[in-house]
């Protein structure tokens, strides 16, 4: 783009959360722009010791919007501050003001509310609904992570095809970079990633695993799952009582990257049992860091994962108990994953992302479309 450089705000509220995607989609986003152009950056945090602990860098600026409730922030806070910052583009994700002053660009990863609305509070599905779709509406430009995604979101709610970007996540360094780290559980065992919530599907890998011990008795395989309590898991708690008392069964809650990519090194397998993603982020970073992957055969992970992982039926605890099995004890089957897992984990970079983002703000700041 020609002209003086752009002032780019950028939504930052969920980092510091450690609670979804989104925030691991913006914290590496952010640096990924940085590196791409020369435009200034106004970054808008929610959470002081995220806004404090952000990496200083030249050309960018952080901002605490107070209050950070999203009922005040969104209607009021952030556009008032972008325009006090004098802002040219807006990027955000899922939700932007309904009235401000600059062009936004929001980032839509999924439409899960609007095709599974059983798997949301009443809460979240109210907001959600009400929200999103106006967002994308009057958006200049609508940017996601697939074109499974982008498929949703034309069809769903008939947002003209041009105005939708895809720009695939990426996967950071650390997941990649061959440096062994020391694992925080004791291996062997499986491992899987995702919040404690039913559209993660973690009780069909779980009854799949049951099915496993009974076949296995003598295995050593563990299952640890990486994820926080969410939407309705007490039922899963109640579920696998028996399993974590015995040892079985390790709820880690959250892990930082760096222990996140060591349970990947020494994992026997990756699982992913997911009834619904816009991407699906933890697979690929399963992958880079060589980890053998077991995912479920839904429309999306055929498109970003191809036949680099065992593709399973999502509801089928027997199917995803003989995939446990066979991946355990078939070093080469385990082989063979990991390395056409790090081949296809080596084609999304947060760079790449990073291009198609920045084409898109850059875009509808010359347009000047709200």
């Amino acid at each position: 783009m020609t002209g003086r450089p752009l002032r780019i705000g950028i939504d930052a509220h969920a980092i510091g959360e450690r609670k979804t995607g989104n925030e691991r989609f913006i914290a590496n986003l952010i640096p990924a722009l940085r590196r791409l152009c020369d435009h200034e950056m106004v970054l808008y945090f929610t959470e002081p010791g995220a806004a404090a602990a952000w990496p200083p860098a030249d050309r960018t600026e952080a901002r605490v919007l107070r209050p950070g409730h999203r009922l005040v922030r969104i209607p009021l806070t952030l556009p008032y501050r972008a325009a006090r910052d004098r802002i040219d583009v807006l990027l955000v994700q899922y939700t932007g003001p309904p009235v401000i002053r600059c062009p936004v660009v929001t980032v839509v990863h999924d439409v899960g509310f609007a095709r599974l609305p059983q798997f949301y509070t009443r809460a979240e599905r109210i907001w959600m609904k009400r929200t999103i779709p106006l967002t994308m509406r009057r958006a200049a430009g609508v940017i996601t992570v697939s074109e499974f995604s982008k498929e949703e979101i034309v069809g769903l709610y008939a947002i003209p095809r041009t105005r939708v970007t895809v720009a695939p996540n990426g996967v950071a360094p650390a997941f990649a970079d061959g440096r062994r780290r020391a694992p925080s559980i004791e291996p062997p065992f499986f491992l899987s990633v995702g919040n404690l919530q039913p559209r993660k599907n973690l009780a069909t890998l779980v009854r799949g695993y049951r099915l496993f011990l009974e076949r296995r008795p003598e295995t050593q395989e563990r299952l640890v799952v990486v994820g926080q309590p969410w939407f309705e898991a007490e039922a899963l708690q109640r579920e696998t009582v028996d399993l974590r008392t015995s040892g079985r069964l390790v709820f880690t809650g959250y892990a930082t990257d760096e222990d996140l990519v060591g349970l990947l090194q020494w994992a026997t397998a990756f699982a992913y049992p997911s009834v619904y993603e816009g991407f699906g982020l933890p697979p690929i970073e399963a992958m880079a860091a060589g980890a053998p992957t077991l995912v479920s055969d839904i429309p999306v992970m055929r498109e970003v994962l191809g036949d680099s992982a065992l593709r399973l039926p999502p509801s089928d605890p027997e199917a995803w108990a003989g995939a446990l099995d066979r991946v355990s004890s078939d070093a080469a089957l385990r082989a063979r994953l990991t390395e056409a897992g790090r081949a296809r984990a080596a084609r999304y970079t947060w760079e790449a992302c990073a291009r198609q983002v920045l084409s898109v703000l850059e875009e509808a700041a010359a347009t000047g479309r709200r």
